[in-house]
């Protein structure tokens, strides 16, 4: 059964996902990022959110860092394009700019406000391997007294010259591609205005489903 968007969000963070994702329909993925490489990359995403959930910083101090995290490790212009789906093709260079932002902001608030449930969790990295030209394919597990154990499969890939996590799978299901659809209602529901729904992303206004 496809969990709902709070479900898969959680189980999607019981992995320690920093939000962090784009379908592998992106096409691309160097070919020369080494499995052990990527894995040692995922241990060091996952020790950032697992240190950030421990930290008892404030609610507000934990979204500017998720935001941070995400900027620092994923892929944040192809996610953005994916997310932004066929919108994308028509959008200004400002307006491709101003989504990017709009979607670090939204990344800190949404996975951020989820992480408080999460506190004592554990992961463990148990496989990697090579997902050919889409990267590197990593494995992860995640257990804890609050959520049933569950897997997630991070990809990794070093196009652009950087390594970066491209997408994540939770219990089959892929964060950007249920992303993509949510904004593309979003979208709808303000008659196709760019503008204000970046900005209401940006500020929090948007509406979850």
């Amino acid at each position: 059964m496809t969990p709902n968007r709070r479900d898969f969000l959680k189980t999607t963070l019981a992995g320690g996902v920093a939000a962090l994702a784009v379908s592998t329909l992106l096409p691309g993925a160097a070919r020369a990022l080494e499995v052990d490489q990527a894995r040692s990359f995922i241990e060091k995403v996952v020790a950032e959110i697992t240190t950030l959930i421990q930290s008892g910083k404030s609610a507000d101090a934990q979204r500017a860092e998720f935001s941070e995290i995400f900027r620092r490790n994923a892929a944040v212009p192809q996610i953005t394009r994916f997310v932004m789906g066929q919108t994308w093709r028509d959008m200004s260079d400002a307006q491709k700019a101003k989504a990017e932002d709009a979607l670090v902001s939204y990344v800190g608030r949404v996975y951020a406000g989820l992480l408080s449930d999460y506190q004592g969790q554990t992961l463990e990295v148990v496989a990697a391997k090579d997902f050919g030209g889409k990267g590197v394919l990593v494995t992860s597990r995640a257990k804890g007294a609050k959520v049933d154990d569950s897997t997630v499969e991070w990809q990794v890939s070093d196009r652009g010259g950087k390594v970066q996590v491209v997408d994540v799978v939770a219990e089959g299901v892929s964060l950007l591609q249920t992303q993509r659809q949510e904004f593309a209602a979003m979208i709808d529901k303000r008659n196709g205005d760019v503008d204000r729904f970046l900005d209401d992303l940006a500020a929090g206004r948007v509406a979850e489903g």
